[in-house]
């Protein structure tokens, strides 16, 4: 049996603070990529495939084609693309909105939840291929 890919990939544009949710996944044994722009996005897509992808700071700033092109350069592996979004004011859109988001993660992020989203991933993934 392979082994799952562990490559995690940050989206953020603006000022959020994602020291917390790195140093998370790094405990989980995850390398991590940090993004700030969607051509870095790309570029980083392009050298590791990622199998989880994190859009941080306002999810409506990023464009419908990013996703569409983080979903095209993974087809042998499959993404998961989740929105980061805060507790009291979340950024819920209804699925029709956005078909490639396959979900939101909320903050403050606990370790069980992130845990529970990798190992969510990683199954995604495996069944994928």
């Amino acid at each position: 049996m392979e082994l799952p890919q562990s490559n995690v990939l940050i989206l953020e544009k603006g000022a959020e603070e994602l020291g917390e949710l790195k140093a998370l996944l790094l405990e989980m044994q995850c390398s991590v990529a940090i993004a700030h722009s969607e051509d870095q996005a790309i570029v980083h897509a392009d050298q590791r495939s990622p199998f989880l992808v994190i859009l941080a700071g306002d999810f409506q700033s990023w464009s419908r084609n990013l996703l569409t092109q983080l979903r095209q350069r993974n087809t042998q592996d499959r993404v998961t693309i989740v929105a980061l979004t805060d507790w009291h004011a979340p950024s819920w859109l209804h699925q029709e909105e956005c078909p490639d988001l396959d979900g939101f993660l909320v903050k403050p992020i606990s370790g069980e939840i992130l845990r529970s989203l990798i190992q969510s991933a990683w199954a995604r993934q495996f069944c994928a291929n």
